[in-house]
């Protein structure tokens, strides 16, 4: 999860050489945007997951 200069949270999906491949909506919560992630992990449960949320929180 990434916070904007506005304090919005948005997350970004990168590929595995680590460019951005999706970028989602702004959200106004933190929340809002790991239901982002936990949606696409529901929804994609074989794709392969790196947080880096610890290195931004």
């Amino acid at each position: 999860m990434v916070e904007s200069k506005d304090g919005q949270h948005f997350v970004r999906f990168k590929a595995s050489n680590g460019e951005t491949m999706v970028r989602s909506e702004t959200y106004a919560s933190k929340a809002s945007a790991k239901n982002c992630v936990e949606s696409v992990k529901k929804n994609a449960p074989d794709a392969p997951v790196e947080d880096d949320s610890a290195a931004t929180s």
